[in-house]
């Protein structure tokens, strides 16, 4: 029985790894690589064949994750896609979002008459739609017999609405049953929407991310605190608050906050835009999905409060009233993309960037490589579509708001291993971070850790 990592392996995003034994040859996640440095991966061959795979398991449906399932399809993939119900909800939105960024950006690219545009586009949206017909959604704490010697069940991670934990028992070489568990991504506990991650009792081997290893957020309170006198500033100044998010997760958790700040009038005379079509559309199937909630938010929604509606708030649909938000001041505008990538929120950064008395805030995390990150370690200047602009606006970040767990909260689920796993394999994070949560693993938890390299083989016994 071995495993490869394929993707997210000393680096944050590309999550994939390749799962085989003598009878079986499985997936875990087929996510694209992101950041400036790392898209080129993308267009390379899988280290497998992908004809061969019979089932992908995703732990959740953010496109680090989920991104190359079409690109996968279309080099022979025909198996069966297994997730939660709203993973698969999810993953569909973002799949035809994604082939359509490309083909926007495919077209850019043609204009300008560059010559290696063909192979930038990994796939369209009609193939991003072929991808859902192999789902095989099944409920958290299910069993799910795959096949001999080889059964799964997806537990809640807490990272997103459907987020799995994922537990493997698969039969090795002796046909002995050894438990394999992915964390894939973890939330933070104490998140407003969504439960807290499940526990998991024991392992043979774990494959857990480093997102966050090396670090504490600030606690939820002190967050919501700075969240809000980085509005009262904004207000004060008149100036514009961009608020670079993505689609799934931090966009609701934002619209929850800001409801609750509105409804008990600790905000007043805000007026927010909501100038995400997809986080729309990602927000319409988190209302589908009340049973996942919290006992917080199911407990508001209950009251007769709508959640993530409030008086102020208006939600843009079309790109010409985007556009037209250029013309206002003392305004919020949340926009995607959250590493400011791509999305309506360039064209209101080409606008606000240099601007002394409006604000950026970021509330997630921003991959080596992106424009978000290049604003947050300070550039004195950044290229936007193609055109330079100075940067003045005024940079605030919020850790507090991250939907992955930090370095105690990593900690505390890895010690939840009652049967402590042989090995722990450290994934998606950046290199330095890996090394420094490995380190802590191995000297904190007393277990054998293990940092592998992009495509690196490992025989587990």
């Amino acid at each position: 029985m071995k495993i490869q990592f394929c993707g997210a392996a000393k680096t944050v995003t590309g999550s994939c790894h390749y799962l085989e034994n003598n009878k079986h040859k499985i997936l875990i996640d087929c996510g694209m690589f992101q950041g400036f440095n790392d898209k080129e991966k993308n267009l390379l061959d899988f280290p497998f064949n992908p004809a061969e795979i019979e089932y992908v398991i995703l732990t959740h449906a953010h496109i680090d994750h989920c991104g190359r399932l079409p690109l996968l399809l279309k080099r022979g993939f025909r198996g069966k896609i297994i997730s939660t119900a709203a993973t698969r909800d999810l993953t569909r939105i973002l799949l035809a979002d994604s082939a359509k960024v490309q083909k926007e950006d495919f077209e850019r690219c043609e204009r300008k008459g560059r010559q290696d545009c063909t192979p930038k586009m990994l796939y369209t949206e009609e193939e991003a739609e072929d991808v859902m017909y192999l789902f095989e959604t099944y409920p958290y704490g299910t069993n799910v017999r795959l096949g001999e010697g080889l059964e799964i069940r997806m537990r809640d991670a807490g990272h997103i609405l459907g987020s799995a934990i994922v537990e493997i028992w698969m039969e090795n070489d002796h046909n002995r049953v050894r438990k394999i568990v992915f964390s894939g991504d973890l939330g933070q506990p104490g998140a407003r929407i969504i439960k807290d991650p499940d526990f998991v009792r024991e392992a043979d081997y774990v494959i857990v991310e480093s997102t966050y290893g090396n670090r504490l957020h600030k606690s939820k309170d002190e967050t919501l605190m700075e969240f809000l006198s980085i509005i009262k500033e904004a207000q004060r100044s008149n100036g514009n608050l961009i608020v670079p998010t993505f689609a799934v997760e931090r966009a609701q958790e934002l619209l929850y906050e800001l409801n609750l700040f509105v409804e008990n009038k600790i905000v007043e005379n805000l007026e927010v835009y909501f100038d995400s079509p997809l986080g729309s559309k990602a927000t319409e199937i988190f209302r589908r999905y009340t049973e996942l909630y919290d006992v917080d938010a199911r407990r508001l929604l209950e009251s007769g409060d709508e959640v993530f509606d409030f008086s102020g708030l208006n939600f843009i649909a079309d790109f010409h009233d985007s556009k037209r938000l250029s013309a206002k001041n003392g305004i919020m505008i949340i926009a995607g993309s959250g590493m400011c990538t791509g999305g309506r929120v360039l064209y209101h950064l080409a606008n606000n960037v240099g601007d002394a008395n409006s604000h950026i805030l970021f509330t997630g995390y921003q991959v080596k490589g992106t424009l978000g990150r290049a604003i947050v370690d300070g550039a004195p200047e950044v290229r936007i579509n193609g055109k330079r602009y100075d940067v003045n606006i005024q940079v605030h970040t919020l850790g507090g708001f991250s939907a992955h767990s930090d370095q105690a909260d990593l900690e505390y689920w890895l010690r939840g291993f009652g049967h402590y796993p042989k090995k722990v394999f450290t994934v998606h994070g950046d290199e330095e971070v890996i090394d420094l949560w490995s380190e802590y693993i191995r000297k904190n938890l007393m277990l054998e850790t293990y940092v592998p390299e992009l495509n690196e083989i490992v025989e587990l016994d």
